[in-house]
């Protein structure tokens, strides 16, 4: 065949039109799974060892909703939906100071940290109140803490708030125990108030949960400056 005969066949419509909708499948392919460099960033967080605490357990219930749920098992969720972010979409090493229902003290939750030797240490929570109307999202770090745990803290508590969408209650500080005594920067979350009864409801979805968590997660990887 010659070369005038294949160069025709090329400029052909049809032989367009066929270049034409693979040009613009592979456009929506890249709409739908985001750039390279966006793909190729995820697991950005290999190397870092990350502590993730839920808090309360055993015999200590933390608060109770209105209709019963209590924080235990609702950190306990969280916790471990931001342990799975952590690992499968960010690559971090993750150690979980527990798995189940069980009763950690919070000297065995820091010296766990402090023996790893664990880069960050993130404590979840929920908040509570007599007044069950009242909603909102707080992060804390150590009063005296350094720089990477007040910007780990904000990074976080800009990412719940907006994927919550609850009021700003704050990006705050206290002396608690695991965040003073850890060696590492530590931040500790109270996304919410399980003593407000439609928050409670909210808690019990295990959907909500997983997305709590991979807010959490992604403030994290802000604040590691790479692609959640």
């Amino acid at each position: 065949m010659s070369f005038g005969r294949i160069r025709s066949m090329c400029l052909h419509p049809v032989c367009i039109g066929r270049v034409a909708g693979i040009a613009l499948l592979l456009f929506a392919l890249l709409c739908i799974l985001g750039s390279p460099a966006a793909v190729y960033a995820r697991g950005g967080l290999r190397g870092v060892r990350i502590v993730v605490d839920p808090g309360h357990g055993g015999w200590d219930p933390g608060a109770v909703g209105p209709t019963g749920l209590t924080e235990k098992e609702v950190n306990l969720r969280v916790g471990i939906a931001l342990r799975n972010c952590l690992v499968e979409y960010g690559g971090a090493t993750v150690l979980m100071t527990r798995w189940d229902d069980s009763d950690v003290s919070l000297e065995d939750r820091v010296q766990m940290a402090n023996w790893w030797g664990a880069d960050r240490f993130v404590s979840v929570h929920h908040n509570a109140s007599y007044d069950r109307s009242l909603n909102g999202t707080q992060t804390y770090a150590y009063t005296y803490g350094s720089w990477a745990s007040f910007d780990m803290r904000n990074k976080v508590q800009d990412r719940l708030v907006w994927g919550q969408g609850l009021p700003d209650k704050g990006a705050m500080t206290a002396n608690y125990y695991v965040l003073k005594y850890t060696n590492m920067p530590a931040i500790l979350t109270e996304a919410s108030f399980i003593t407000n009864p439609y928050q409670e409801a909210r808690l019990r979805d295990r959907g909500y949960t997983w997305r709590e968590g991979y807010y959490i997660y992604q403030g994290i990887a802000d604040h590691f400056g790479v692609a959640p």
